[in-house]
């Protein structure tokens, strides 16, 4: 299945004010993520640092990571797409991330949970679900995933990148 049912998720987030400008998502950003998981019936768990690169405009939002997995997946970004829609007064934003194209054959759909925006900082954590059968060094056994992201804006510059069909 390439794409996760993208009704199925929610999130929200904190850091707007009445009547205040929305705040622009786009830019790059540097965190970690923690995972719990299964791999073929064996649970474990690991972290690792990551950065995302983020384009933002109206309702639309798409996400390119990175991070160091296993060797074969070093320099390779996953790709996401989604949407977000403020309550009236901009003082949350609701929406999901969906995986659609990665480093292997997975499904992952993500939750954004509250961002804070104070000065000129922006960060925000989310929820993550991951399932895959192709993951490098475990080809052919189910893992299923629970993660955890944190991420800080560096930078509010527009990165390029490819992004999902949309």
């Amino acid at each position: 299945m390439k794409y996760l049912n993208a009704t199925v998720v929610l999130l929200a987030l904190f850091g707007g004010t009445a009547g205040a400008e929305p705040v622009s998502w786009t830019g790059t950003y540097e965190g970690h993520f923690v995972c719990d998981h299964v791999i073929g019936g064996t649970a474990g768990g690991f972290s690792r640092s990551f950065s995302a690169h983020v384009r933002h405009s109206g309702t639309s939002i798409d996400v390119e990571t990175f991070a160091l997995i296993s060797p074969e997946t070093k320099g390779k970004p996953s790709l996401y797409y989604g949407k977000l829609q403020e309550t009236a007064g901009g003082a949350v934003t609701s929406g999901y991330l969906e995986a659609c194209k990665g480093r292997f054959d997975y499904k992952e759909l993500v939750r954004i949970f509250p961002a804070s925006s104070s000065g000129g900082s922006f960060s925000f954590a989310a929820d993550t679900i991951f399932v895959s059968e192709a993951l490098p060094g475990a080809e052919g056994k189910l893992v299923a995933e629970s993660c955890k992201w944190a991420l800080k804006r560096t930078s509010t510059e527009a990165p390029e990148f490819e992004t999902c069909p949309k």
